[in-house]
């Protein structure tokens, strides 16, 4: 097996790049089989990396997961390996993100290495999956209802991440453990099927077994072209995007009426929206309201991360804190103006008026149903609606809209909407001396 994983391990290590020079490899290690295996084949690769073992104690397991500790941490001592332990609580984490267990523990053990890699200055982080999990993943991404892309299997290298067993079954690791007298510590929780994997690993595998003896290698002679397949669908997705996408002023336009007219029109929508984390049954309620409206009506849909917003023939898409005003920045500055001094000559987004005109205290607010004022130029007075409506704003647009207001006899008198518009009454003139600037970014 060594100068298979040998084999395995230049490629992969070409792949990630290390300048020539003796690699540095952070190996994660679990203390199980597979990844006990993994550092010693490391150990003894050639030629010859450097290695540092990485172990998290996700306090799952009690004593037991402190043994599995201490038994890493006695196997670095021995064999002169620099060793890095870090202990988390990963259902408390799990809990507070309304995640699963096994996602929890996930990202906490890769944001961990991230920064090993970073700190220790490694090249790269080594992971013992191997055949047996690679086929697990591609059936749980099946049952979860994923498309072509989970069929494809975990990749050998993504990013910094490499897995030199991948294309080798548990037994022939079992093996090769019991062949070279390799001590390991045994998960006791794998023997139960309570989660997912451990329900495939220990009842529908055999099952599979017992009808295909070779139904692991015959399941993976498919992923190769299942992500081949991905990969085409990929570049005629990158062109799709082309030619209906363009960026907007933090949006992502696309064009609804090209989109709807396509007949693919479902599945180029889930290529563009899978990665702002719209789901298949998302996606489909999109499809479904596209096809069944000629127009869109301020319809949202909403992600994780991310809002849809179907404005006239356009579908908007943004992020969920442009709903949030945090972010925006208003600056305001009353300066002396003279002789020749034009208005029309500020800044985008800067906005003056008479600072004389103004009513202290000046108030930001967000603008609310109802709201009238009387645009620059106009001497009637328009409900802010009409004017967002005219200006084309959509839902997202007029909900970061700001106000500023002063009290007048008749109550309270908008100045200006921040970034777009002041109220003709507040206008500067040749009789100016002082202006207001309003800006907003």
């Amino acid at each position: 097996m060594q100068e298979a994983f040998d084999r395995s391990l230049a490629r992969l290590l070409e792949t990630v790049g290390y300048d020539g020079r003796e690699p540095r490899v952070l190996a994660a290690v679990s203390g199980g089989v597979d990844s006990m295996v993994l550092a010693n084949l490391l150990m003894h690769a050639t030629p010859k990396v450097e290695m540092h073992i990485a172990h998290m104690n996700f306090s799952l397991r009690g004593e037991e997961s402190d043994a599995d500790e201490r038994f890493v941490r006695d196997w670095c001592l021995r064999n002169s390996v620099p060793c890095h332990v870090r202990h988390v609580d990963a259902a408390a984490e799990a809990s507070s993100r309304g995640i699963s267990v096994e996602m929890a523990a996930r990202d906490l053990r890769y944001s961990w290495f991230e920064d090993l890699l970073e700190s220790e200055g490694l090249d790269c982080v080594a992971v013992a999956h191997n055949l047996n999990d690679q086929i697990e993943t591609v059936f749980l991404h099946l049952l979860r209802g994923s498309a072509l892309r989970g069929m494809a299997g975990m990749p050998s290298v993504r990013g910094r991440i490499i897995r030199p067993l991948l294309d080798v079954p548990r037994a022939d690791i079992e093996a090769f453990a019991a062949a070279e007298g390799i001590e390991y510590r045994v998960d006791s929780t794998n023997r139960e099927s309570l989660f997912a994997r451990n329900r495939l690993r220990n009842e529908v595998f055999p099952q599979f077994a017992a009808i295909n003896p070779s139904f692991l290698s015959t399941v993976a002679a498919s992923l190769p072209r299942f992500a081949e397949a991905q990969a085409i669908i990929d570049e005629l997705s990158a062109g799709k995007k082309a030619e209906l996408c363009r960026e907007g002023d933090g949006f992502l336009a696309i064009d609804a009426t090209a989109l709807k007219a396509d007949t693919h029109c479902g599945y180029w929508l889930y290529a563009m929206l899978e990665g702002y984390g719209f789901n298949s049954s998302q996606v489909e309620d999109i499809t479904r309201a596209l096809a069944s409206s000629e127009a869109g009506h301020g319809q949202r849909f909403f992600s994780s991360s991310h809002i849809l917003v179907w404005d006239r023939n356009l579908l908007k898409l943004y992020p969920v804190s442009a709903l949030s005003d945090s972010e925006q920045q208003v600056r305001m500055e009353v300066r002396k103006v003279g002789e020749g001094f034009d208005p029309r000559k500020l800044p985008a987004g800067t906005l003056c008026v008479d600072a004389d005109l103004v009513k202290l205290p000046l108030n930001c607010r967000p603008w609310q149903a109802g709201d009238r004022f009387r645009p620059f130029g106009m001497r009637q007075s328009r409900l802010l609606s009409d004017f967002f409506t005219d200006l084309k704003l959509d839902a997202v647009q007029k909900s970061r809209v700001r106000v500023f207001t002063t009290q007048a006899e008749g109550g309270e008198q908008i100045v200006c909407i921040a970034g777009l518009r002041i109220d003709d009454r507040f206008k500067v003139t040749e009789a100016t001396r002082s202006a207001l600037f309003i800006s907003i970014d």
